[in-house]
């Protein structure tokens, strides 16, 4: 059985590695959701997935709109990260991937839970997992 977490270790804070994922990464759509990662190097980051979530300021003004939906998307991430994590480990993999909402309307929840289990799927396919 899996705890449904998202620890502050998940979370993607290091600058270096941030800018190396937006200059290196590839991408993936489920609109509204569009991901950015690449594969990190064991020894570079300790979790198997780090995890950084954007709500650009250009689409929503507002910050409660923004916090709305990265709170929203962390929910989405949080609960059907296990597949994702599960893979990753069983290939012996460690990701940094960078989460963004594309969208300019606001989405549900279980919306953005359906979509996010898409986008971890196609990162996998992406990536070449399987």
């Amino acid at each position: 059985m899996h705890k449904n977490t998202f620890p502050l270790k998940e979370h993607l804070k290091s600058k270096r590695v941030i800018d190396r994922l937006y200059a290196e990464g590839t991408s993936v759509t489920a609109f509204p959701l569009r991901a950015v990662f690449i594969e990190q190097l064991p020894e570079e980051q300790e979790t198997t997935a780090a995890i950084l979530i954007n709500v650009a300021k250009r689409r929503f003004r507002h910050a409660v709109d923004r916090n709305l939906l990265k709170r929203r998307i962390r929910e989405a991430y949080r609960t059907g990260k296990h597949t994702f994590i599960d893979t990753l480990a069983k290939n012996n993999r460690k990701m940094a991937v960078a989460i963004m909402y594309i969208d300019t309307k606001k989405s549900s929840t279980d919306f953005l839970c359906r979509k996010m289990d898409k986008l971890l799927q196609n990162i996998i396919a992406k990536s070449g997992l399987q």
